[in-house]
């Protein structure tokens, strides 16, 4: 039971309850209660929540500390180095905009005065991200009966920088077939960035695959490529797929086995020379004996894109989503393209991969009009 006393000239309660982290007794105290039904009052409210087994040791917490006990705990153990900066790069976010605010103090009006001024250099997507980081928190956070309220439900996503459309994120196929040419003619052991290039328009491999490659992965022979690990890109460390999905066999053709074939003979006879023996035998390694980073493929990639006059500039994962368009475009069974490029299921590449080329959306403009004039056509007939 809590203790109600006077203090100077203000009621003040205590309420002794046992931490459940480190198993000793504590006390929680608060004082300058000018009634005493008031302090009372309070003191239930404690004892209340003491009897449905809240953590009363975490209610004084910072917003950031809390956040950050709740992301070692439950959110980073086995994620990807990125994946964890991101979360790490949240908690400095909390520190910069809620210095020394507790977790209970957290408004509404406090949040949403957060994501305006957050939002301003942002764009949509990242907001949208971290917001979605702080409203799990709040979930657990609630369900721990540190607060009893999600501050940031129904609150407004703010963004001051627009998210590249759709179209940005696309070579239409002309520029496409540019670069599968100029990155074919620019692959080399000189020039493993653009190797790298052209393999994802043939395969439209993800970056982190890409750079895991081993030749031991290509089946030369049968003109498959076994897709089972990935490169983490700030570490260089080898890690699993994106996703259980993610490892899979990729056909690919007879002219890309020819380059892939010319690159292996010329990387074998440079290394030989200079008697170098790769440990993970990773296809691209350049002959300063580095994998290419993802800073440096996207640099090459813009200077191929600049060289063909493409009409607009992407980054690497664009190849990936103009190879996925491509072959659906083609007529390409979405089933097959789907686990080709190492998707769940057909949902996802339906999902982001809607694309419409500007050359088919014409010719089916076309085509919707001829069968609507054949139509008009039939009636006045009849």
């Amino acid at each position: 039971m809590a203790t109600i006393h006077k203090r100077n000239g203000k009621w003040e309660y205590r309420v002794s309850y046992k931490d459940p982290t480190t198993g000793k007794y504590r006390n929680k105290t608060k004082g300058g209660f000018v009634r005493k039904t008031e302090c009372e009052e309070a003191a239930r409210k404690i004892e209340l929540q003491k009897s449905n087994h809240a953590n009363l040791a975490k209610q004084d917490m910072l917003f950031s500390d809390y956040f950050k006990e709740w992301v070692e705990l439950y959110r980073i153990k086995g994620k990807s180095h990125s994946t964890v900066n991101r979360y790490y790069f949240a908690i400095d976010v909390i520190k910069k905009y809620f210095p020394n605010m507790r977790l209970v103090d957290v408004t509404k009006a406090d949040y949403q005065h957060f994501l305006n001024e957050f939002g301003k250099t942002r764009t949509k997507v990242t907001v949208s991200k971290y917001n979605s980081f702080f409203r799990s928190m709040c979930e657990d956070a609630i369900a721990e009966q540190l607060i009893y309220t999600d501050f940031t439900r129904n609150t407004t996503i703010v963004a001051g920088k627009e998210s590249k459309s759709p179209d940005e994120k696309f070579l239409e196929p002309d520029d496409y077939i540019k670069l599968i040419e100029v990155a074919k003619m620019h692959t080399s052991i000189n020039d493993i960035s653009s190797a790298e290039v052209y393999l994802v328009t043939q395969t439209g491999m993800r970056y982190e695959e890409c750079a895991g490659l081993t030749w031991n992965d290509i089946n030369f022979n049968k003109k498959v490529i076994r897709v089972n690990k990935a490169i983490e890109n700030d570490t260089r460390n080898q890690k699993a797929t994106k996703t259980p999905a993610g490892v899979r066999y990729v056909d690919v053709s007879s002219d890309c086995i020819s380059v892939l074939k010319k690159l292996k003979d010329n990387q074998k006879e440079y290394f030989n020379r200079i008697n170098y023996t790769d440990p993970y035998n990773y296809v691209f390694r350049s002959r300063r004996k580095e994998t290419p980073t993802s800073q440096s493929v996207n640099q090459q990639l813009k200077k191929l894109l600049n060289e063909i006059g493409a009409s607009k500039i992407i980054n690497f994962h664009g190849i990936r989503h103009t190879h996925i368009s491509y072959l659906l475009d083609q007529g390409f069974n979405l089933k097959y393209v789907s686990r080709r490029v190492g998707h769940k299921t057909t949902a996802t590449t339906l999902k982001y991969y809607t694309h419409m080329f500007d050359s088919t959306s014409l010719e089916q403009s076309s085509d919707l009009r001829k069968l609507f004039n054949g139509i008009e056509e039939t009636n006045n007939n009849d």
